[in-house]
């Protein structure tokens, strides 16, 4: 059970700086955090002030100081979000923006501290990271909070997505007429007849008039913006009006777009494979790639004599190679990938691995992208831990090589592109993850295809969503239950994501990643 603890504040520098990017663009600048007990002279007249042997003004020497008030009850377990809240590196609300919680997670927590822009005091979470003690409320209850965004038992992705395929798409609004006030001002009262009644139609003119029929009360759907471009949208309700179907396409406007014009897509179940001590593979690595496409067929030898296995080996299949043959130039001709079974060399796509980037710590989790083979491996350390096949950017958006790092992971991320003549909108990618943010390169679930092992994006890096939901999770900046949002920074780093050719395998760090390297050369602590 926690307990509640008095504050314990620890001097040290608030490390400064911005996160650069459109989501955290305006995070402020770092400065000195204002400690109490620090050795300052304390304030004049301040009840809470102590000597510089701890006991309080006026008090015998010697008798130490009353102990300040829990910041919560002694029973509390967590702190429960009321509303979402962003996570600082450090106390105070010009420290480096780190995470987002979301409302009602109940967190854990170790100890409390003052600081900037929080009436009260700023709160240090388990398992990093510091949040305002405004935005919580004590819990006796334990720390809980979901995985997001949240996935149904048996769902690839978090909902149901479309592309929008009808030529002269429109969106449309909900429009609620109001209804109108029957005090109305502007309403002309029938005049009373003036002095006795002398015929028939003073009379008529004295009884109202029948009032009009109300005024249609029904909500309607009115043409908001032509969607212009490859416009990919998610349903968040599906609604009938005028015996036409509708999908809603945003959670918090009253935005809709006709069914009949939305493509559903149909994502994709592949996945890769676990290696190391999960599965005992290691490298060598490949993937059943056919040069004729589809599935291939296994030999039952190197040179193909004999015939081969009818039965087919689907492509992108993870395969281990036990055994390499080559010609007299040692040029590999086949691989061996089981007891008699034997692979034309091509009809596989082999990881060539090279050396792991310089001033890598030991264990350190990082990605390798290989661009020619479309293949990416997970490593920690020097251990391979993981390998899929992706899809990099096709022949007029290639992804640019580089070292980079982990600068912003999100649950869900729209994704916009207006340059060119190829415009698009992508509405919640699941599972992103930011490593240039310079170019906006990341690495995402890709819900609206299944051509992975093909160029074919914008740039960014496709995944399967399983490969990027397991990726998600496993690299750093770790993302804990209940946070919609992580950022990596120079003294606590994301994971390197290397992008390599085989004309550059070891290409220059750049973006933050240049910053981490300069760090650790000058042998500086940067966790």
């Amino acid at each position: 059970m926690v307990t509640a603890r008095s504050v314990v504040p620890a001097s040290r520098a608030v490390l400064g700086g911005f996160i650069a990017g459109a989501v955290l663009a305006g995070a402020g600048c770092g400065g000195k955090r204002d400690d109490a007990g620090s050795g300052r002279a304390p304030a004049p007249h301040s009840p809470a002030a102590t000597t510089e042997t701890g006991a309080a003004p006026g008090a015998p020497e010697g008798e130490p100081a009353p102990a300040p008030p829990p910041e919560f009850p002694r029973e509390t377990r967590s702190l429960e979000l009321v509303r979402t809240a962003s996570v600082r590196l450090e106390p105070g609300d010009d420290a480096k923006r780190i995470g987002t919680i979301a409302v009602d997670t109940r967190v854990g927590w170790t100890r409390t501290a003052p600081g900037k822009g929080c009436q009260r005091s700023w709160v240090e979470l388990r398992p990093r990271g510091w949040i305002c003690a405004d935005f919580v409320r004590p819990s006796p209850r334990p720390p809980l909070g979901r995985e997001l965004p949240p996935l149904d038992r048996g769902e690839v992705v978090p909902g149901t997505y479309g592309k929008v395929t009808a030529p002269g798409s429109v969106s449309y609004t909900l429009e609620r007429p109001e209804p109108k006030d029957p005090k109305d001002p502007k309403k002309k009262k029938r005049a009373e007849p003036k002095g006795p009644i002398t015929s028939p139609r003073q009379v008529d003119a004295t009884i109202p008039a029948p009032a009009p029929p109300p005024a249609s009360a029904e909500p309607r759907l009115v043409e908001g913006k032509p969607l212009v471009g490859s416009v990919t949208v998610r349903q968040y309700d599906e609604v009938t009006m005028a015996g036409r179907r509708f999908w809603r396409v945003s959670q918090k406007d009253p935005e809709y777009v006709l069914a009949q014009a939305i493509t559903l897509h149909r994502p994709s179940g592949y996945t890769g494979t676990r290696l190391g001590d999960d599965t005992g593979w290691t490298l060598p690595i490949a993937f059943v790639w056919s040069r004729w496409g589809g599935p291939a067929h296994a030999m039952y030898n190197a040179q193909g004599q004999g015939g081969v296995n009818p039965t087919p080996i689907p492509a992108r299949t993870p395969i281990q190679l036990l055994e390499t043959a080559a010609d007299k130039d040692g040029k590999p001709i086949a691989y061996r990938i089981g007891e008699q079974q034997w692979l034309a060399a091509p009809d596989v796509r082999v990881f060539q691995p090279v050396p792991p980037p310089p001033l890598l710590e030991p264990g350190e989790r990082w990605i390798d992208v290989d661009l020619e083979d479309q293949i990416l491996v997970a490593y920690e350390g020097e251990l391979p831990v993981y390998a899929t096949m992706i899809s990099s950017g096709g022949r007029e958006t290639p992804t640019e090589t580089g070292e980079y790092r982990m600068w912003l992971k999100e649950s869900e991320a729209d994704m916009n592109g207006l340059n060119g003549e190829d415009p698009y909108s992508v509405a919640t990618v699941p599972w992103t993850q930011f490593f240039s943010s310079e170019k906006g390169l990341a690495l995402h679930a890709a819900y609206w295809h299944d051509q992975f092992g093909t160029r074919r994006s914008h740039g960014c890096i496709n995944l399967a969503p399983r490969d990027a939901r397991w990726l998600y999770f496993w690299s750093d900046p770790q993302v804990p239950p209940g946070w919609t949002m992580a950022a990596g920074v120079v003294e606590a780093p994301g994971s390197i994501v290397r992008v390599r050719t085989k004309d550059e395998p070891n290409p220059p760090p750049k973006g933050y990643a240049k910053k981490v390297v300069e760090a650790r050369q000058q042998n500086a602590p940067v966790r």
